[in-house]
Order: C-alpha cells, then structure tokens, then sequence
C-alpha cells in the first residue's frame, strides 16, 4: 500500500530575528567591497569566455596548467548541443502527454506529465547529481588539505596566518590537479553520453 506524502507549511512558533545593516546605511566604499556592479560582471564573463575559448581549442590547458572549467560545461559547444536537445526532448514529452490525455478526454493527470518530464530529463539529473558529488569530494580533499598544513603549525605559536578561501582551494597545486582529474573524468563521462544520445 502507497501512502501519499502530504505536504504543508510548518512555522516555528518562536520568532528569531538578526539585524542587518540596509544598503542605505553603507558607505559606497563598503557597497564596492560587498556587491559585484556591472564591470565585474563583464569582466567575469570575458573571463569565462576565454576559458571556454581555450578548453575548445586546446583541452583547457595553458602552459601546462588546467583552468578550472566547472561550471561552464553547458556553455561549451557539445554542452549546449547536449542541453538543448534535453529542453526541446522534455518540451515534447509534456507537450505529447497534454495531447493524449486531452484527445482521450482524461482530467488533467499532473503526475503523468511530471514522470514524461522526470523520463527526458532524468540524465541531466544524474550528471548534476555526479558533478555535485565530484564538487563535494573535491572541496573535502581542499578542506582536509588545509587542516593537514594547519596541524604542522607549531601549537606554540600564538600569530596564524590564515590563507583566504579563494587561495586555499584553487591556487594549491594538489587541489588543483583533485579538481583538474575530476573535471578530466566528468568531461569524459559527458562525452561518452553525448555520443551515445546522437
């Protein structure tokens, strides 16, 4: 027997609340270190095209080191290839079980079109579900990496510096090849399904 999942808004009874500052009460100078404006957008975005330009024409590597392309896969030429046929498969799927139940003169069944959806759009599901795991492993190996250097300080040493995240995680050599051969071993993976959905 299949009991159905009801579903429902619980509110907690105790209300906690935090103050924050509004944006009208920082300086411009605190606005600029907190907010990216419009020219770092654009420069993130010419920055992501040239990454994306080189991992076309030559795998993504540069004087022998890996740019980090995670991401940007469904930005390259196979991955947007890949993802629109994905939309335009799901957009059908709905669209043909709409018909058929409205030429057999059946109630809307919700579930019907969720599950063609679910079906077309299952393998993006999995890859965002193994780029997730891969995402997850790789920030473990950076973290446990970070608390092997931390265990060689000397525990006397009253002054630690720390290193930012952004130096920690992507500028370590050993995290930066994790990454690089989990990335390598995705990108493999996503081709072999893009070659076997054409």
């Amino acid at each position: 027997m299949t009991t159905a999942l009801k579903r429902g808004v619980t509110i907690n009874p105790t209300v906690e609340v935090a103050e924050i500052l509004s944006i009208y009460d920082y300086t411009p100078n605190e606005i600029a270190a907190a907010w990216y404006d419009e020219d770092d957008m654009d420069k993130i975005t010419r920055q992501c095209f040239k990454v994306l330009q080189r991992m076309e024409e030559c795998g993504g590597t540069k004087n022998g080191q890996k740019y980090c392309t995670r991401g940007l896969e469904g930005h390259t030429t196979l991955g947007s290839i890949s993802k629109k046929k994905t939309r335009t498969a799901s957009f059908a799927a709905v669209l043909n079980e709409q018909a058929r139940q409205w030429n057999k003169n059946e109630q809307a069944d919700i579930r019907a079109i969720s599950d063609a959806y679910r079906k077309t759009s299952s393998s993006s599901q999995m890859w965002a579900q193994v780029s997730g795991i891969q995402d997850r492993q790789a920030a473990d190996a950076c973290h446990n990496e970070d608390e092997e250097e931390n265990d060689d300080i000397d525990a006397t040493t009253t002054a630690v510096s720390i290193k930012p995240a952004e130096e920690s995680v992507f500028k370590s050599p050993v995290s930066q090849k994790r990454m690089a051969s989990g990335l390598e071993s995705a990108a493999v993976s996503m081709i072999q399904q893009g070659a076997r959905a054409a």
